[in-house]
């Protein structure tokens, strides 16, 4: 068993980050829809720096622990959370230029951030929301800005709740295969 099994085994993939995701997508959907725009993209700022917190609690639901220590990797993969820190100018400077643009910016940029948690994880849940995010987001936006602010969110809920059960099998599985 290497480093990146150990890792995988007592973060069980890290779950708790995924789940929080759909719960800020959640939000974001409804804040986008319900708000004016200005109060709704503060709003999804606010929630978007709240996942890490929640993703703490989650992993407490599963009984994981989302901070094992296991170097190298433990390293890598806080930078790999902390990188999407430094998309928030990208967000701010879209929220006062096009702030029509933010969710599909939003999408953009922290969709794609997922990619290497799939290797990190061995995980095809990654995978596939670090892919298929930014896409939903292309998509939204090929119907316009308007469109775009108004639906990406939602349209990325099945995402999230896809990873999220995707994420469950895998674990399962890795479960019975240690067995």
């Amino acid at each position: 068993m290497d480093n990146r099994d150990e890792l995988i085994r007592f973060t069980k993939k890290g779950i708790g980050f995924p789940f929080a995701g759909l719960i800020v997508m959640c939000v974001c959907a409804i804040a986008i829809n319900l708000l004016p725009q200005r109060q709704a993209l503060i709003t999804t700022i606010i929630a978007t720096g709240s996942t890490f917190p929640i993703a703490f609690f989650i992993s407490k639901i599963f009984r994981v622990n989302p901070f094992a220590k296991l170097p190298p990797l433990t390293s890598l993969g806080t930078v790999l959370a902390c990188a999407q820190f430094l998309y928030w100018p990208v967000l701010i400077l879209v929220l006062q230029l096009t702030p029509n643009w933010f969710p599909f910016t939003l999408a953009i940029l922290f969709g794609s951030h997922f990619i290497p948690f799939g290797w990190l994880y061995k995980s095809k849940a990654y995978y596939f929301l670090g892919i298929t995010m930014p896409l939903m987001g292309c998509v939204m936006a090929i119907w316009g800005s308007e469109f775009s602010y108004a639906y990406t969110f939602i349209a990325l809920i099945p995402l999230y709740l896809a990873t999220c059960l995707l994420l469950l099998k895998e674990n399962s599985t890795a479960k019975c295969a240690v067995i």
